[in-house]
């Protein structure tokens, strides 16, 4: 460690169920990091002449070693982040399944035949560099995995700085990638401070910048990579709708999966479930159902496989919780299911609003509130749906499927889900639109966001 590194240059990771420290660690030296810099751009003038079958030899390794390590990664996702381990095991999974996913791609897709009159036309996506991932703490594997994996694959090499309080997840993926064959540097884990970030996305190696986070900080990135011209894709969080029509048959049935949605990682998922908007003749019975639904997540062991719910992160992001709690009942909002809080604790609430201007529609709340308002006429859903500065996602419930399809084409989200809730999927691209950002993530259009799309053309 270098000897000029002070104790102010130091950070600890927490477990948010006890305030325990876990782990202290230390920000990297200017010097080391420019070290490190170097690393990658040696990796990389390695990493992109590898044939491409050499490429998937090492992703399949790489996919070997996760699956061995399962149970560790889960074990390291719970304790920093206060996920309930059967959630964290499904992150794990989840990126797995990634993994093999993009092991079946063909080096075809890097290269498009266009024809015209000259004797060879094509573009060529070749890769461009490093890429800087930052990247946050509530699914600290599958978001590294995710935006990871496809810039490898392409020949780009990759620059991880990770949520602070999840840390060691990171490290351990960094010691997988160097066991798996791909050269060192080509994936790193850099450990610095905020006030380090601009050196690092202004440094040559750096071409890209991938950032999922806020939308305050990710307009800072977004400044910062348009100031050193470097491409960037940005996912900053939604508030996504939950539109559920009068003609569904089964208010129960979709009440569960709209909690399950609103619930999962204690709510802490920027594509969950989070405005319920419901037709007035079953609103009641819709709130019924979804209060006894989330009645039956309890606080519980968070390595017993029973547990649903888990703790909110961080002792500050509990705070800006509760004080929007109590600032959507000070503005109209009504009690449906009263929160209790325990330090990083709280119950699942529901709150009902009338006021379609209500604070809920501006912010988004990253925790286990669920909030629920009325629609009367299905013509008004999309201007309903629409009344927020975010556009991620959204989904409609309904037998009409014309109707819902017609209804999707009038909403400004990136996705659209009839009959199923918002999930991220390897198969289809992942991203947003206003205030949630831009540039998509997943599919085969991921590779091709950083990338030189060059055109040949031979006569």
């Amino acid at each position: 460690m270098d000897k000029l590194l002070k104790k102010n240059e130091m950070f600890q990771t927490i477990n948010p169920v006890n305030d325990n420290i876990l782990k202290t660690y230390y920000f990297l030296s200017n010097k080391n990091i420019n070290f490190k810099l170097s690393e990658a751009q040696n990796a990389y003038n390695e990493w992109k002449n590898y044939p491409f079958n050499l490429k998937i030899e090492c992703l399949t390794k790489f996919c070997s070693f996760m699956q061995k390590a399962t149970d560790i990664m889960a074990y390291s996702v719970t304790q920093e982040m206060g996920k309930p381990i059967t959630q964290s095991h499904a992150e794990v999974n989840k990126s797995i399944n990634l993994c093999k996913y993009y092991c079946d791609f063909k080096e075809s897709v890097f290269i498009k035949k266009i024809y015209t009159e000259y004797k060879i036309s094509y573009v060529k996506f070749e890769s461009i560099g490093a890429i800087l991932g930052i990247i946050p703490w509530n699914y600290p594997i599958w978001q590294t995995i995710r935006s990871t994996i496809p810039n490898l694959l392409l020949g780009n090499v990759i620059i991880i700085k990770p949520a602070l309080n999840t840390t060691e997840c990171s490290l351990i993926l960094e010691k997988m990638f160097l066991k798996s064959g791909f050269p060192k540097g080509a994936f790193q884990v850099l450990l610095m401070n905020p006030n380090q970030i601009e050196s690092v996305i202004a440094h040559p190696i750096i071409q890209g910048v991938t950032f999922t986070g806020s939308t305050l900080t990710g307009s800072i990135i977004g400044s910062l990579s348009g100031k050193y011209i470097k491409k960037s894709v940005l996912e900053l969080g939604g508030n996504d709708a939950f539109v559920v029509m009068k003609d569904v048959e089964d208010i129960e049935k979709i009440a569960k999966l709209a909690t399950e949605s609103r619930l999962n990682n204690t709510g802490q998922t920027c594509i969950s479930a989070k405005r319920f908007i419901v037709d007035k003749t079953i609103i009641d019975d819709f709130i019924d159902a979804v209060m006894q639904e989330m009645k039956t997540y309890h606080r519980g062991n968070l390595y017993d496989e029973s547990t649903k719910i888990g703790y909110i992160s961080r002792h500050d992001l509990s705070e800006k919780l509760y004080q929007q709690y109590k600032n959507i009942i000070l503005n109209g909002g009504k009690i449906c299911l009263e929160i209790t809080r325990d330090g990083n604790f709280f119950s699942p609430a529901l709150l009902r609003i009338e006021n379609d201007n209500c604070i809920v529609n501006k912010e988004e709340i990253f925790g286990p509130i669920g909030i629920i308002s009325s629609f009367s006429k299905e013509e008004t859903i999309p201007d309903i749906v629409n009344n927020t500065p975010y556009g991620l996602g959204a989904s409609i419930w309904t037998k009409n499927l014309e109707e819902a399809e017609e209804i999707s084409k009038k909403i400004d989200t990136g996705m659209v889900f009839i009959n199923e809730v918002v999930k991220s999927d390897p198969r289809f691209p992942f991203g947003g639109v206003k205030k949630s950002g831009y540039g998509r993530e997943l599919s085969a259009l991921s590779i091709k966001e950083f990338t030189n799309c060059k055109t040949v053309i031979i006569k």
